[in-house]
């Protein structure tokens, strides 16, 4: 009975191995003692563990305030960037809107017959200018008239050139008694 209560030092402390043969040299302890050593380490890892919780919850608080803090910097920033972002869309905006002004009035009074493709032509000029005011839009709008002539209107017309003057048509009668004389050759009175 006396190997009942003794438990080598290496081998497993489980309550089932208690008539475990000593080798020789090795130490032995009482099995009560065992026990006790068993209960010590399990509450140490209790407590260990229960530490390791509670440092996780305090380090998951203090990151909620940091962030709590840094979000409304961050908040502020981001709604910086947003206005700003609104204000250069709103200056882009004007500008463009300013240059379409500046193109009409340097192209109303030129006779160019396809406006549209004119304004498409003179923006794609004036894409490399960084100051763009009147007159350079005037130097770009002849610059397109003298490569592009065939965006004038011309005075003659010229079926090959495509662009044709209008006539007033008498063709197309009034009234009725129009078309009767037209009809009848003049004959009606």
């Amino acid at each position: 009975m006396a190997d009942d209560k003794k438990v080598e030092a290496d081998a497993s402390t489980d309550d089932t191995d208690l008539d475990v043969e000593e080798p020789e040299g090795s130490k032995t302890y009482d099995a009560e003692y065992v026990r006790k050593l068993k209960a010590e380490a399990k509450s140490y890892r209790q407590d260990k563990a229960q530490l390791k919780k509670e440092f996780e919850e305090t380090k998951k608080k203090l990151e909620a305030l940091e962030s709590e803090k840094l979000t409304d910097a961050e908040k502020k920033e981001k709604r910086i960037t947003e206005l700003e972002k609104i204000l250069a869309d709103k200056d882009s905006a004007i500008k463009n809107k300013e240059i379409e002004a500046l193109i009409t009035e340097a192209i109303s009074d030129k006779g160019i017959v396809d406006k549209d493709v004119a304004k498409l032509l003179i923006r794609a000029e004036l894409d490399g200018e960084e100051d763009i005011n009147s007159k350079a839009v005037e130097r770009v709008v002849e610059k397109i008239i003298k490569e592009k002539p065939y965006l004038i209107a011309s005075g003659s017309a010229n079926p090959s050139s495509g662009n044709f003057a209008k006539k007033d048509n008498n063709a197309a009668p009034k009234d009725g008694v129009e078309v009767l004389k037209k009809f009848v050759g003049g004959y009606v009175k």
